[in-house]
């Protein structure tokens, strides 16, 4: 049902966590999968899990990077089937500390870069009559304290993937959202919270969870695989929760 096979896709902040997982599904289904990040011997680990998976250094908020990566997809493969824009950071920080410089990469890596990244891969994308798969939060239906700034931005991103939807539908491409909830990945260590804090969070964030618990990273990559499959051809302009009943 979910066959990818001849696909090409290509995943963004794929080196660790659900970026990372999700290449691994698109491969192990049929998809030859490009894998960007920052981090080469991340993005290297990443590669080895399969031999279907091809990686690339990139920066998701260096202009010059992406047209790289697009460049580099269409001499490489000749097409892009799928876009998985999936590179983004995640901090704890109540508004009373906020930092204009964090809130500035925030933005430019979680709506900036996504937004460059995608306009550049759209001609490809049209040719190919492919979808785009933007990863998103929950928190956008329910927010949390201490996280406004990261929601903000993934509500720029819902609202983008509901108005290209419909642009693009005519072009047949079709644009999802999958709204993440509380992951086990390696996000939650990339704040400045101390460690009694970080606790405090995931222990307040299993509270509120009804399912009483995180989600793994296969369970997002699951439902990615099935929006970037034939499977999911008369679904464009949808946000699908991964969040164990968080937002419901």
């Amino acid at each position: 049902m979910n066959n990818l096979s001849g696909k090409t896709a290509l995943v963004t902040g794929a080196g660790t966590g659900i970026g990372r997982g999700i290449a691994l599904r698109l491969a192990e289904e049929g998809a030859d999968v490009v894998i960007i990040g920052r981090t080469e011997a991340t993005l290297q680990e990443a590669a080895a899990q399969h031999e279907r998976i091809s990686h690339m250094v990139a920066d998701i908020g260096r202009s010059e990077d992406l047209e790289r990566v697009i460049s580099d997809i269409e001499d490489g493969y000749g097409k892009l089937d799928i876009l998985v824009n999936n590179a983004g950071v995640a901090p704890v920080t109540p508004f009373t500390d906020l930092d204009m410089a964090e809130f500035d990469n925030v933005f430019k890596s979680n709506v900036r870069g996504l937004v460059e990244l995608t306009h550049r891969a759209l001609p490809l994308l049209k040719e190919t009559r492919g979808n785009v798969i933007n990863i998103s939060t929950s928190i956008v239906d329910k927010p949390m304290a201490n996280m406004g700034t990261y929601a903000a931005s993934k509500a720029a991103v819902n609202m983008f993937t509901r108005v290209w939807a419909k642009e693009l539908a005519a072009d047949g491409v079709r644009v999802n959202s999958v709204g993440v909830g509380p992951i086990e990945t390696p996000i939650y260590e990339k704040t400045a919270l101390s460690e009694e804090e970080a606790q405090q969070h995931v222990d307040r964030v299993r509270t509120i969870v009804p399912l009483g618990r995180f989600g793994t990273v296969d369970e997002v990559a699951q439902v990615v695989l099935f929006l970037a499959s034939d499977a999911a051809s008369y679904v464009t302009g949808a946000d699908y929760a991964v969040d164990g009943g968080f937002a419901a």
